[in-house]
């Protein structure tokens, strides 16, 4: 019996949504400027599909975040790595690191705009400068967890600190590197679309900030119904990855630490 639940659970919960959203408006009389249809909302994803809007808006936030997290997570790998190895780096940077992440991201966007322009460029900045921490967190911490007794093994046995690094470290700080990399998903698609709210040509977030100039709020619960979309299939896939590459630990089927 638990094993036929576990496939349908998620599509119980949608189901469950959806009713409440039909009961809140259609029962209880939820305002349309606040609640819309679900058949309106149905209507509008329907004819941005058709005019083909609603695809390369999507496009457009999924290149922005996919390149800012693609730079933004190497970047982070790198940089755990370092600190890991090296006592002096650790020394050197923690501090500046841990003050860069107390500045909240969002609050840098007007900053980005001025520096890097109008357009993508901007969004694939903050995307990256969003997805460091989670990725550096999980990497530093992970990479620090290897058992020493196998770093001694691998030393004695003339092993240099880059085989090391590849056969214990690495294979040891997997786990963690995808709880990272799952959580900088989130954060990829937030920053995307707020910069996109400040200084975006296209996508999701240009969308949502025209829809909502004209109070079309079943535009605006589309787009977000694709936002939420592109979040669970990239999670999807990172786990799938996580699961071929992983293979020695058994798969939760969520993130199970914090970033």
């Amino acid at each position: 019996m638990r094993g036929l639940l576990r496939p349908i659970a998620p599509f119980v919960t949608l189901a469950a949504v959806l009713l409440a959203w039909l009961l809140a408006v259609r029962v209880f009389g939820a305002p349309p400027m606040l609640l819309p249809d679900p058949a309106d909302t149905a209507r509008s994803f329907r004819a941005a599909l058709r005019s083909g809007e609603l695809a390369t808006d999507a496009l457009a936030t999924v290149a922005s975040a996919a390149a800012g997290y693609a730079i933004g997570c190497s970047f982070a790998f790198a940089l755990a790595a370092c600190m890991a190895l090296s006592r002096t780096a650790e020394r050197m940077l923690m501090v500046p690191v841990m003050a860069f992440q107390s500045i909240p991201k969002v609050a840098l966007a007007p900053l980005i705009y001025l520096w890097v322009g109008f357009g993508a460029r901007s969004s694939v900045t903050l995307v990256a400068l969003a997805c460091i921490y989670p990725v550096f967190v999980n990497g530093f911490t992970g990479f620090r967890a290897v058992d020493q007794n196998l770093v001694d093994l691998l030393r004695s046995a003339g092993a240099g600190p880059g085989r090391i690094f590849w056969s214990v470290r690495l294979p040891a700080a997997a786990p963690q590197l995808f709880v990272g990399l799952e959580v900088s998903v989130v954060f990829a698609l937030l920053a995307a679309v707020v910069m996109e709210l400040v200084a975006g040509e296209r996508g999701l977030g240009v969308r949502i900030q025209s829809a909502s100039a004209t109070l079309d709020v079943a535009t605006v619960f589309g787009a977000l119904a694709v936002l939420a979309a592109i979040g669970i299939l990239a999670s999807a896939l990172l786990r799938a990855v996580r699961r071929r590459l992983v293979f020695w630990q058994r798969d939760t089927g969520g993130v199970e630490a914090t970033a």
